[in-house]
């Protein structure tokens, strides 16, 4: 059985709207007050959900961990200490984002950290890409019943198969993929945004977009491959955000969110049907069959008597094999539209 492709209530199916999750990662640099910013100024872009980070320095890295090429410090667990926030902070934080309206998500790295978003109520967790690999905490997040979103980055096949498997084992309620490339930032050449589309075909799950490079045109282009999940980072301009090269403002996120429901629109629900707004051109856009001369009672049509002009007519132009060689049972005067009711008896003898 299929699982819910919902979030806090919203669905996140294919062919739904880009729900747009701004996340706010390190951006908040340690200060519960510029993270309460960041919350108000997300939610005035218009944005679907904010995502936290939760983790422990002490939890992530060992003493001596390399730094990755977009981090320069001489000691890693005491750069990512430095972005910490207390229990009591996340509270604070979550608790805004919900007067605001937004959705709630966030990346716990560890099982202290599961256990205290759980407890805070978020709506649903993410796993980072660096932890596609790590069956513990998938499982874990699994099992509190809460959607889960998982981050592809630097992944395999394999790798993404192994996590869905562990998340579906372990009672995942809802799950879906976001392809990433985790390069800071992504350079054009290697978004591979085709692998959106090739995550919904794959594993049959809703499908969306880690961003970490074009901003506006990789959230139209994912969202054009059928992704509804569109993550980017946010930051405030002028506050010296570790992650800005990767980041929006928020002005360029309103942007991204207003882009994203007007394609929306645009791709509407797919049924050829004649849209309302073309209807009233249908008429005079279609052709109808005229009468090229006079044509007596009792005349067996040809093709030369039959013109297709515009506009459409009571006979449509769709009609003019079945209307030649009927033997008319009116006279027509040049000009004037043939009828159904023109598509009379063959003429005797006609096979």
């Amino acid at each position: 059985m299929p699982l819910p492709a919902e979030i806090a209530g919203h669905s996140i199916a294919p062919g739904g709207p880009m729900r747009v999750v701004a996340e706010i990662g390190l951006n908040h640099n340690g200060d519960i007050d510029l993270a309460r910013r960041l919350v108000d100024a997300c939610a005035d872009a218009g944005a679907w959900a904010v995502k936290l980070q939760v983790f422990d320095a002490r939890e992530l890295l060992v003493a001596d961990a390399p730094a990755p090429a977009h981090v320069r410090a001489a000691s890693l667990r005491d750069f990512f200490a430095q972005f910490e926030l207390q229990p009591e902070a996340y509270a604070t934080l979550l608790a805004q984002a919900r007067a605001r309206g937004l959705v709630t998500i966030a990346t716990a790295f560890d099982s202290d950290a599961v256990t205290l978003l759980q407890g805070l109520g978020i709506d649903a967790f993410k796993v980072a890409s660096g932890d596609l690999t790590h069956v513990l905490l998938i499982e874990q997040v699994a099992r509190t019943g809460l959607p889960v979103m998982l981050s592809t980055g630097m992944s395999t096949e394999s790798d993404v198969w192994n996590a869905v498997d562990w998340a579906v084992g372990a009672g995942a309620r809802s799950l879906s993929l976001l392809h990433c490339v985790s390069a800071y930032p992504t350079p054009d050449a290697a978004q591979n945004l085709r692998a959106v589309a090739t995550l919904a075909r794959e594993y049959k799950l809703p499908t969306g977009l880690s961003d970490h490079g074009m901003g506006a045109d990789a959230a139209l282009l994912a969202y054009a491959q059928g992704a509804t999940l569109y993550e980017r980072h946010v930051c405030l301009p002028g506050t010296g955000a570790i992650d800005e090269p990767v980041s929006s403002t928020p002005d360029q996120l309103e942007d991204i969110v207003r882009r994203l429901a007007r394609a929306h629109e645009a791709m509407g629900d797919g049924k050829r049907v004649p849209a309302e707004a073309e209807r009233p051109n249908i008429i005079p856009s279609r052709r109808g069959l005229y009468a090229r001369r006079a044509l007596p009672a009792g005349t067996v049509v040809v093709a030369d008597d039959v013109a297709a002009l515009r506009p459409a007519g009571a006979l449509g132009a769709e009609y003019a094999r079945a209307l030649i060689g009927c033997r008319l049972p009116r006279a027509l005067a040049a000009g004037d539209p043939f009828e159904p009711g023109d598509l009379g008896t063959p003429p005797r003898g006609r096979g």
